[in-house]
């Protein structure tokens, strides 16, 4: 049995594991230059590109898992070039330890402020999104996913739109791209950007 002084040492270290890992996964995630595009606490993206903040950490190191073996792919941006093209180099010369690190702290982070949006189309997608049984993989306003699965809540509605359509016209089919596709085939286009609409003003929680 551990005396009380062994006790407390072990909670140190263990607590000094814990932030030495926080502090490698910010380095990690600035040195990297993910920053550049998701912006500071992954709360700031710019673009069409996603708010990383407060997703789960599994989810997240395994799109950039796929996005570095080339397994997810996007669309061309205004320059040609596909949008996962630059992350892909970046994930590229990282280890899988410094992925689990980065996506380790960027669940801790505070998830990106709401913002609020057209009342009426908010209300549409409310509705189009419970009559496409989207709850029924990410969970009540997008925030509480089956596993495996994204939260979607507080995402940021250009991102969310952009993955239906891309996940509909079948250029991203990586992880659960082709059960989402039986679903977003069937919407409308008003339909589906009213529900990145609704979605981008839904809470996320952070971590989950």
């Amino acid at each position: 049995m551990m005396g009380v002084a062994a006790v407390a040492a072990a909670a140190t270290l263990a607590f000094g594991a814990a932030a030495a890992d926080e502090l490698n996964g910010k380095q990690l995630y600035l040195t990297r230059t993910c920053v550049a595009c998701h912006g500071k606490g992954g709360a700031k993206a710019i673009q069409s590109y996603p708010n990383l903040a407060g997703l789960d950490a599994d989810y997240l190191y395994r799109e950039m898992k796929d996005i570095a073996e080339g397994k997810r792919v996007s669309g061309p941006d205004a320059r040609g070039y596909p949008r996962t093209q630059a992350m892909k180099d970046v994930m590229n010369v990282a280890t899988d330890d410094e992925l689990k690190a980065i996506a380790a702290w960027l669940a801790t982070q505070a998830p990106p402020p709401l913002v609020a949006g057209d009342a009426a189309k908010v209300a549409h997608g409310a509705e189009a999104y419970s009559n496409a049984a989207c709850g029924g993989c990410h969970g009540d306003g997008g925030a509480k996913p089956l596993e495996n699965m994204p939260v979607v809540a507080g995402q940021k509605k250009d991102y969310t739109l952009l993955q239906i359509k891309e996940i509909r016209g079948a250029v991203r089919t990586n992880g659960q791209a082709q059960m989402m596709k039986d679903v977003v085939e069937h919407l409308s286009d008003d339909d589906a950007e009213a529900i990145a609409e609704y979605l981008s003003s839904t809470e996320r929680t952070a971590g989950k």
